[in-house]
């Protein structure tokens, strides 16, 4: 079961808690709803910040797009450094077969 994990960074780089959800499977439905529940937990939409870092789960990003219209989804800086080196070695791979 997927564990959807909402976290908070500081401008002093720490991270705090801020809530999860748990699904039976990663649809757009359940993102909706847990993104939905924390507009409702915030004191105003002022509270939520204008960025959201997510991984590569596009389901994930539309939501954001979605729910939250105002914030921009941004990838994962450790998620797009295994994409670049993932990419390197298969274009490494592909360059000794020749």
């Amino acid at each position: 079961m997927p564990l959807f994990e909402i976290v908070g960074v500081t401008s002093t780089d720490m991270t705090y808690f801020v809530g999860f959800g748990i699904f039976t499977a990663e649809k757009e439905n359940n993102f909706i709803l847990v993104l939905q529940m924390l507009l409702k937990l915030l004191n105003s939409k002022s509270d939520m910040r204008k960025v959201v870092v997510t991984d590569r789960d596009t389901t994930l990003m539309n939501v954001v797009a979605t729910v939250l219209p105002e914030t921009t989804a941004i990838l994962c800086y450790f998620m797009l450094i295994k994409m670049l080196e993932s990419s390197a070695s298969l274009t490494a791979e592909g360059n000794r077969r020749i």
